[in-house]
């Protein structure tokens, strides 16, 4: 009987040593495979700025005159929209370095009735930073024209809309580094007398409206 005791301990010893071989073996074979390194952030390269134009007006202004938004389109060239209600938006894309710049010109309308009008026009220029896909870089930034606004009657009507056409003007030049300066960008055509040789330019502004 205690020789079966030992070679029953003796074989179960060997089972156990078994096992933990087997083991270690199945270990070798089937290593766990190293994290993998995840993929290097591409650097954001400043190419464009987003453009975002806004103009507005008070119903009487559009009322008594024809407002058009001169403005400068994705290649920097001048283009024109006239406002069909008091607030106008465009929205361009620009790469860099570039110019952008609007300017609101009223032209009174004939038959204007006499009375007093309540005039306001103002234009904005809100500009964000893009990376080469696309992608925001920095947040949104403003730069305004004086806000005009005033009550007048029929006779001083038409110096006032030359005055807004001169005073509600704004441009910026734009660089790859960061960099905004302020820009005049002739805007002026030869079939319109009120902004003949007017250039877009920060004249008037402050620096409350920047």
């Amino acid at each position: 009987m205690k020789n079966l005791k030992i070679m029953s301990l003796l074989f179960g010893g060997l089972m156990v040593l078994g096992s933990l071989t087997s083991c270690a073996s199945d270990d070798s074979n089937d290593p766990t495979p190293p994290p993998t390194p995840e993929p290097p952030t591409p650097e954001k390269v400043l190419t464009s700025v987003r453009i975002d134009y806004t103009a507005t007006v008070s119903q009487q202004l559009l009322d008594m005159a024809t407002v058009k938004v001169r403005y400068l389109d994705e290649n920097g060239h001048p283009a024109t929209e006239q406002m069909t209600s008091t607030t106008w938006t465009k929205s361009v894309v620009i790469d860099l370095p570039g110019k952008a710049g609007l300017n609101i010109v009223p032209t009174m309308k004939s038959g204007v009735s006499e009375g007093e009008y309540t005039l306001e026009a103002k234009g904005q220029m809100a500009y964000t930073w893009l990376d080469q896909n696309g992608q925001l870089i920095l947040t949104e930034l403003t730069v305004s024209t004086p806000l005009m606004e005033g009550v007048f009657y029929d006779g001083s009507v038409g110096t006032y809309l030359k005055a807004i056409a001169s005073k509600c003007q704004v441009a910026r030049t734009f660089t790859t580094d960061y960099n905004v300066n302020h820009a005049t960008i002739s805007m002026g055509t030869t079939d319109d007398e009120i902004t003949q040789n007017t250039g877009i330019s920060d004249e008037g502004a402050t620096d409350d409206n920047r």
